[in-house]
């Protein structure tokens, strides 16, 4: 009987700070939903109550409040949610694939393969992930510049690309799991090595795949930095939020439209979850069967 109450009670405690953590999760965005229907003077009167009045004219109104200041080559110019929108979903799909991609096929090409560098390249993966890089910025703003890929979209996205990181260790298990009897019978039938990379080997990882577009979309769509330290003036909705904050004279009063500009950005993050929830979260093994 004790010993059925001890395996019972570390499940019972996991449950209970997992509930906590949710719940903890939750307050935030259910405060930031209620304060992006308020007026401003309803927000100023009461921070964290229900709304006196509902004005779902705020996410509307947020399109028009909602802005980035720019320098073109006209002068001073307003960047507006429409272009935020569209800046961040070509920067955020973009630098997606181009992460994944080079990450996926540099870890295949590791995990599946015996050349003389093999080592030095995981090695140099685990070294970076170690060893703090401590004022990369200046040298590396320096190289975009002088190649010409400073304030450049198309910049931005390529510099995603690269062999390290966490992404590539993941890849790299998940190619070392899988059995290289796959590619040999494909060998026997002609395939070559480009083939059997891109339609068997990536095809049985498709899973993992997916997971890393998904948390890299995620990571890009969330990320403010890089769109402020190296395209200031291709803003993105990230961006766009700190710079309404820090820089709006009106950023206090304006708390509910910043509010409902925030969950404006969180509806094409949801939707993909629930489109891809069951791939996500289905118990899928790799060895070519489905669990």
């Amino acid at each position: 009987m004790k010993k059925k109450i001890y395996k019972q009670f570390f499940p019972m405690l996991f449950f209970v700070i997992l509930l906590i953590y949710s719940i903890s999760m939750m307050i935030p965005m259910l405060w930031t939903l209620i304060t992006s229907f308020k007026g401003r003077l309803d927000f100023n009167l009461n921070p964290f109550g229900l709304p006196s009045e509902w004005r779902f004219s705020n996410y509307s109104k947020s399109f028009e409040v909602f802005y980035v200041q720019i320098l073109s080559d006209d002068g001073p110019r307003k960047v507006y949610m429409v272009e935020l929108f569209i800046n961040t979903i070509l920067y955020s799909v973009g630098s997606t694939l181009v992460s994944v991609f080079t990450r996926c096929i540099s870890a295949y090409v590791v995990a599946k393969y015996n050349f003389r560098f093999k080592q030095v390249l995981y090695s140099t993966v685990i070294i970076t992930m170690i060893l703090p890089i401590i004022g990369s910025t200046p040298s590396t703003l320096q190289l975009m510049r002088t190649l010409g890929l400073y304030d450049n979209l198309w910049g931005i996205i390529f510099m995603g690309g690269g062999f390290t990181g966490m992404t590539f260790l993941i890849f790299y298990a998940t190619f070392k799991s899988i059995s290289w009897e796959y590619a040999e019978a494909a060998f026997i039938d002609g395939a070559s090595h480009a083939k059997v990379m891109f339609n068997i080997m990536i095809p049985l990882a498709r899973i993992t795949v997916l997971v890393m577009m998904l948390i890299g979309f995620i990571d890009h769509w969330n990320n403010y930095t890089m769109p402020l330290v190296y395209m200031p003036n291709t803003p993105t909705i990230a961006y766009g939020l700190y710079y309404f904050q820090f820089n709006n004279i009106n950023a206090v009063s304006g708390v509910p439209y910043l509010m409902a500009a925030c969950m404006l950005v969180t509806i094409p993050i949801f939707i993909i979850f629930m489109i891809f929830r069951n791939r996500i979260m289905g118990n899928v093994s790799l060895g070519g069967l489905k669990g």
